[in-house]
C-alpha cells in the first residue's frame, strides 16, 4: 500500500476543501495527525479520523482524489482509542481554509493513542514528535494514569508498552516512572 507524505497530504486536504459545499471539520488521528502537525516525515498510508465522515466528507474525498490523482484513504478509524479528555484538548491545524475545519489530538494526546498501538511505526513515529517538539514526560504520566484507565487493551499490556515510550524517549527516568506507576497497575 502506498505511503503518503505530509505534502500530498496537505494537498489532498486542500482539494477537499475546495470541494466542499459547506463547513465540516475533522478530526483527524493517527499517522496523518503525526503527519500534518507535528512534522513526522514517514507520511502515512490513509488519514484516520476521529470523528463520522458524512456523506459531505465523503463526497469531499473522493472529488479530492480525483481532482489530485491521489487515492488517499479517508475514513474513520474502525479501532481508535486514547485519554479520556482528549477532545477537550483538540488544536486545528492546517491554513483556515474556507469550509475544511482540521482539528487533531494535542501531542501528548497523540502519543498516547501511539502508545495504545504499540508497534514499531507508532513507536517511530512518537520519538519524531519528541525531537520536533519535546514531550513533557510529566503530562504523559498524568494523563496514562488519570485518563487511559477505560481503553481497550490488557491493562499489563498497555503498562508495557507506556514503559517502552518513556524508556525509549526518556532512558534516564524509566526506573523512577515505573515505580510511581507501582507493580501492574497504572
Amino acid at each position: 500500500m502506498r505511503v503518503y507524505t505530509p505534502a500530498e497530504l496537505r494537498r489532498f486536504l486542500a482539494a477537499m476543501d475546495r470541494a466542499l459545499e459547506r463547513r465540516a471539520e475533522v478530526v483527524v488521528i493517527g499517522g496523518a495527525a503525526a503527519a500534518l502537525a507535528y512534522g513526522v516525515a514517514g507520511g502515512t498510508r490513509d488519514i484516520d479520523t476521529w470523528t463520522r465522515v458524512g456523506e459531505d466528507l465523503a463526497t469531499a474525498a473522493q472529488r479530492a482524489r480525483q481532482a489530485t490523482g491521489l487515492a488517499v484513504p479517508f475514513a474513520r478509524s474502525g479501532v481508535a482509542d486514547g485519554p479520556h479528555d482528549l477532545e477537550a484538548r483538540l488544536e486545528r491545524t492546517l491554513p483556515r481554509w474556507r469550509r475544511l475545519k482540521v482539528m487533531v489530538p494535542e501531542k501528548h494526546d497523540l502519543v498516547l493513542m501511539k502508545v495504545l498501538r504499540g508497534d514499531e511505526h507508532d513507536l517511530e513515529a512518537v520519538e519524531a514528535i519528541h525531537q520536533r517538539s519535546p514531550l513533557d514526560l510529566s503530562i504523559l504520566v498524568k494523563r496514562y494514569r488519570e485518563e487511559m484507565g477505560a481503553t481497550i487493551i490488557d491493562p499489563r499490556r498497555l503498562r508495557g508498552q507506556f514503559l517502552t515510550m518513556v524508556e525509549r524517549l526518556f532512558p534516564e527516568d524509566v526506573d523512577r516512572v515505573e515505580k510511581r506507576l507501582g507493580p501492574r497497575s497504572r
